[in-house]
């Protein structure tokens, strides 16, 4: 009895085909391509009690810095057209003698989501850990990026305390 499965299902194949290709094909649906304005997120964020700078660009790069003191990070915006972005980058940097390399190896390992990687000291600085957020826009809404920067601000603080630039929570 399995061996009519085929046919049977060829059958009905053949007859439902005339009436398929008679059919007009359905309209292809084109979304808009997902971003939010830079100046509407500076807008937001100052609402949410950031200090934030004046948009920045340099050698292609469009970036904004928060001071969320005793925090300072930056966001970072790409597939842009018109200061309307289709991704950004939430970044900070921490700088102290302690930080090594093993830190940052230990950080990528045991967490998700924050990425890091570390810069050896030069020119008489300390070594630096840099940590880095992805986020691809899912519409045009600044709203979207609530849950987001709210899970920045928590990792990168448990960063800092980790890399010994905060003290570690009691």
């Amino acid at each position: 009895m399995i061996r009519f499965v085929p046919f049977a299902a060829a059958a009905i194949l053949a007859i439902a085909a005339p009436a398929a290709a008679s059919a007009a094909p359905a309209p292809v649906q084109t979304a808009a391509t997902p971003g939010v304005s830079i100046e509407a997120v500076r807008a937001w964020l100052t609402s949410k009690g950031g200090e934030v700078s004046a948009i920045n660009r340099q050698d292609g790069e469009t970036w904004i810095s928060i001071d969320d003191d005793p925090l300072s990070w930056m966001i970072f915006f790409y597939g842009c057209q018109a200061d309307v972005c289709e991704d950004i980058q939430y970044a900070a940097s921490f700088s102290n003698p302690t930080i090594t390399q093993a830190m940052i190896n230990d950080w990528n390992r045991d967490r998700r989501f924050l990425k890091a990687y570390f810069l050896p000291a030069a020119d008489g600085r300390d070594n630096t850990g840099v940590v880095q957020y992805d986020v691809l826009m899912q519409g045009d809404d600044v709203e979207q990026l609530t849950d987001h920067t709210a899970l920045w601000l928590d990792l990168v603080a448990t960063f800092g305390a980790t890399v010994g630039y905060f003290a570690a929570p009691e």
